[in-house]
């Protein structure tokens, strides 16, 4: 096997890559297994990457990533279940999210088999192969102080289905956790031993609807969790230039874009251009928090309703105080709506909810959707910048500037108008400023001076959207809605101008999962962790994790990333 791979490495230089190609395609008549058929062909991957020291993407988004994991790594989608009468679906992540955090009525607990239970302590948080969470302690009774591991499943079947009773990692559980018993088993056999079960579902501490808008699971594990995977132990033995891994992380961040890409695009069938960026941007705004709230007010408040019912020939401030009225009435937050709010005293309080609440009193007969429940929206885990009544301000202002033309169209004409004197990395970075400064120009005569009804009011004006959430909403929206319109109507200029956008952006902020994939592929060497130095690259972090690093079924040694690793030295 090794003299083929040497081949394929002469092959390449000597051939170009269509040789190569061939060969690899051709390869099943050798006498290899499946397994190292994979590996072959990630090798060659792999090779490319190192041989020609760049980056194929030089155009436009490839799709090399999603080949290499969907041929050869055997990636599956996590383990879902429909639950409430919406049907939502309930992610494994999310139940180990719940362990994690004892979200549950833990003085109360019972195991399956009928024995009082408490947790001690849930675990450290595992993210090498084996059960969810290391090293726990629960309290049981007739037994006492028990210590070991604890493995998480949507459903108690699962432990069947993924072969654990046969893993030998698997040999310290001492519970397995769940949210449904759908096998009614009270407990599990492994080595002549009975391993007790918990129903989470029977003792959670609010419905898990609620939970599922509570926690925004990617980010988790918190980084403290981040332990040294296989990857950086790797790295760390071996000579691999850096630009390769920037370059893997390329690949990976492009599947990410192209996957947003590609749900957006399916949204068209049904819905405009316009509409789809409008209930992107919402479900954004909303933060963890409040994403559910602000998707589901997009979708009773549509573009359409907007247009119909505010008048055009008004002062951008009248057209937004009339928008905000009806977000505002609609999303069930005016002070006539929800007791949160203490009495307005300042008169520029007073006035401004008796304009709105006025304004709402008239609009509301002409809109067919009933008004949320002003009591879902959280303001209890939110900054105040980021509360709900100061993102809906920012929506409205932003609709009610861009009126006549549209949002989408706005920003379409951002990545249209070119200037001749400005070199080609110039103009995408002017294009960038450009289109952020749609979101970060915004304010408002009331909301830039405050964060609720009536609340106290802030000296300085402040910005409804801030640099950070603008860049967000360009990297995670903008960019995958003109790239499905792109796409949609084969404009290869704009589809090469939003890739050089991408390529080009500057990192955003870390989160949580971003921070822990940093330590776990690249550790503290800081000149490897440098080479995450782009947007674009921390998106290829996020993918990884979502592929690998947060997945049951898939173990480290099958992911792509190590593999391709393995293939080059």
């Amino acid at each position: 096997m090794i003299l083929i791979i040497d081949f394929i490495t002469f092959l390449f230089r000597c051939g170009g890559i269509t040789n190569c190609e061939n060969l690899i395609n051709g390869i099943s008549i050798l006498p290899y297994s499946g397994e190292q058929i994979s590996i072959l062909k990630i090798h060659f991957w792999a090779k490319r990457i190192v041989i020609e020291n760049k980056s194929y993407a030089d155009n436009f988004c490839t799709p090399y990533y999603r080949e290499l994991v969907r041929r050869y790594c055997g990636v599956k989608e996590d383990g879902v279940l429909e639950y409430g009468a919406e049907g939502k679906k309930i992610k494994e992540q999310l139940v180990k999210c719940i362990w994690s955090e004892q979200l549950f009525k833990k003085d109360k607990l019972y195991t399956e088999d009928g024995l009082r239970m408490e947790v001690i302590s849930s675990g450290l948080w595992n993210m090498e192969e084996g059960p969810d969470f290391k090293d726990a302690e629960i309290l049981l009774e007739g037994k006492g102080v028990v210590k070991g591991d604890i493995e998480i499943h949507v459903c108690s079947g699962d432990w069947v289905r993924h072969g654990h009773s046969k893993q030998k990692e698997y040999e310290g559980v001492c519970l397995h956790v769940f949210m449904w018993n759908d096998r009614k088993n009270k407990y599990i056999k492994l080595k002549n031993r009975l391993i007790p079960q918990l129903e989470l579902y029977n003792y959670l501490e609010y419905k898990l609807d609620k939970l599922a808008d509570m926690i925004d699971i990617e980010n988790y594990p918190h980084t403290g969790s981040a332990n040294a995977g296989p990857c950086q132990k790797r790295l760390s033995t071996i000579s691999l230039d850096d630009k390769w891994i920037g370059y893997f992380l390329d690949y990976a961040g492009d599947e990410r874009i192209l996957i947003k890409a590609g749900r957006l695009g399916r949204r068209l069938s049904t819905q405009t251009f316009e509409q789809v960026l409008y209930e992107a941007i919402m479900e954004s705004l909303g933060y963890k928090n409040n994403k559910e709230q602000f998707k589901h007010l997009g979708t009773i408040v549509s573009v359409n309703d907007i247009k119909r019912l505010i008048p055009s020939d008004v002062s951008i401030k009248e057209r937004s105080r009339k928008i905000q009225a009806l977000l505002f009435g609609m999303s069930g937050l005016l002070p006539s709506q929800i007791s949160r709010y203490t009495s307005a005293k300042d008169k520029y309080s007073l006035e401004y909810i008796s304009d709105v609440e006025q304004i709402w009193s008239v609009i509301k007969n002409d809109i067919e959707n009933k008004p949320m429940d002003g009591e879902l929206w959280s303001f209890k885990y939110s900054r105040p910048g980021n509360y709900p009544t100061r993102r809906i301000a920012a929506i409205s202002r932003l609709l009610a500037e861009n009126f006549e033309t549209g949002v989408f169209r706005i920003i379409l004409k951002s990545f249209e108008k070119i200037d001749g004197n400005k070199s080609g990395t110039d103009q995408i970075k002017a294009i960038i400023r450009n289109t952020e400064s749609i979101f970060l120009e915004l304010y408002d005569e009331y909301w830039s001076h405050y964060y609720t009804f009536g609340g106290k009011r802030l000296k300085n004006k402040g910005r409804l959207i801030g640099k950070e959430r603008s860049s967000v909403i360009f990297i995670n929206i903008v960019i995958p809605v003109l790239l499905a319109y792109a796409r949609k109507m084969n404009d290869m200029v704009l589809e090469e101008r939003l890739f050089k956008a991408y390529k080009l952006h500057s990192k955003l902020s870390p989160n949580n999962v971003t921070r822990f994939m940093n330590y776990r592929i690249l550790g503290k060497d800081t000149q490897k962790r440098n080479v995450v130095n782009t947007a674009r690259r921390q998106q290829g972090l996020l993918q990884i994790f979502k592929d690998f690093c947060e997945s049951d079924d898939i173990a480290c040694k099958r992911c792509v990333l190590l593999l391709s690793i393995n293939a080059i030295v």
